[in-house]
């Protein structure tokens, strides 16, 4: 019979490469781990871009739900809000009821921030057109995703203490929205439509000086109402 026939290899080279795989597999536990632990300590002390490094290297080693959750809060912190929003989608892929639990209470926690961002623009001196009507609707947007976590996972005090803050600040914005157009100089043209929550971002610079400012302020706003001693005031909760 002409050909040769199979020959199954030595055993010990089997164990060689099952030990070789099991090595490669171990190394590659060590290293998403090291990268996760540094992440966290950045993350710790508030240095939040380079977390947000560690935490992209320790998902690009070994993708799990902690280090897609730990990246996603890393980049809302260090203000790459496009980045964060995409790594909630990836939370979500999963379809795990808790996913999508986390998925709903971050994206509220995201959208607060935008709103925050068009809120501080409505306030300068020179406000875009629209920029009050954007705060309103993201912090609709937060409301929303919050009550979807609520729906999602039952009590979560916080997502609920979360929806109340957004209620008590929509009345706000929603009240200054009608003082502004109450006393709107007939001179300035008025914004026709909802807001486009889809348009280009604005300079990636601004947004960082913007921030930056935001921050400054949080301390101050935080401080004032505590002082009020407001129900609805402080950080939001996870």
């Amino acid at each position: 019979m002409n050909g040769s026939t199979y020959q199954a290899p030595p055993t010990w080279r089997v164990i060689v490469l099952i030990a070789l795989l099991q090595f490669s597999y171990w190394q590659i536990q060590q290293d998403s781990h090291t990268e996760m632990n540094a992440g966290l300590e950045a993350y710790a002390t508030e240095d939040y871009q380079p977390a947000k490094q560690h935490f992209e290297n320790a998902l690009a080693q070994q993708s799990s739900p902690e280090a897609l959750r730990n990246l996603a809060l890393a980049c809302l912190k260090s203000r790459d809000l496009d980045r964060a929003a995409q790594v909630a989608d990836q939370i979500a892929s999963s379809g795990n009821r808790n996913d999508l639990a986390w998925r709903d209470f971050f994206l509220g926690n995201l959208a607060w921030r935008r709103s925050e961002l068009a809120e501080f623009e409505a306030h300068g001196p020179v406000p875009p057109a629209g920029a009050l009507e954007r705060a309103i609707a993201h912090t609709e947007a937060a409301l929303q995703a919050w009550q979807a976590a609520l729906e999602t996972r039952d009590e979560w005090p916080e997502a609920l203490r979360n929806t109340q803050r957004a209620d008590y600040r929509l009345a706000l914005l929603r009240e200054e929205q009608q003082a502004n157009a109450g006393n709107a100089d007939p001179n300035v043209e008025k914004m026709n439509g909802p807001p486009d929550l889809n348009a280009a971002p604005m300079d990636p610079a601004e947004q960082e000086r913007l921030m930056q400012q935001l921050d400054r302020l949080d301390l101050q706003e935080a401080a004032r109402k505590a002082e009020q001693k407001l129900d609805l005031s402080g950080a939001l909760e996870w």
